[in-house]
């Protein structure tokens, strides 16, 4: 048995749960509806998120559209106590 942490093994971050007002289906919807406004192309499969930056900021929701596949990526990101767009944004996939 180790009594001592071993001085060599990073400590990583856990975060806890993050309480949100949206749903991840209401987050969805909202991003849809910002893609759509700006002209950009609405791909499925959709990765959803939501975290917060810092300890004390809001909660925001990440959406990414074609989030499995190459090529363009939408990602759009909103705010949770709003439902605010903050960002709609196309990124180049892996």
């Amino acid at each position: 048995m180790k009594l001592f942490r071993d001085s060599q093994k990073q400590i990583h971050r856990v975060e806890a749960p993050v309480v949100t007002y949206l749903s991840r289906e209401e987050a969805i919807g909202l991003a849809h509806l910002a893609t759509e406004s700006a002209g950009l192309r609405w791909a499925e499969p959709i990765a959803a998120g939501a975290r917060r930056d810092e300890v004390d900021s809001t909660v925001v929701w990440t959406v990414v559209t074609n989030a499995l596949h190459r090529g363009q990526q939408i990602r759009v990101r909103i705010d949770d106590t709003t439902g605010n767009t903050l960002d709609v944004r196309r990124t180049q996939g892996f």
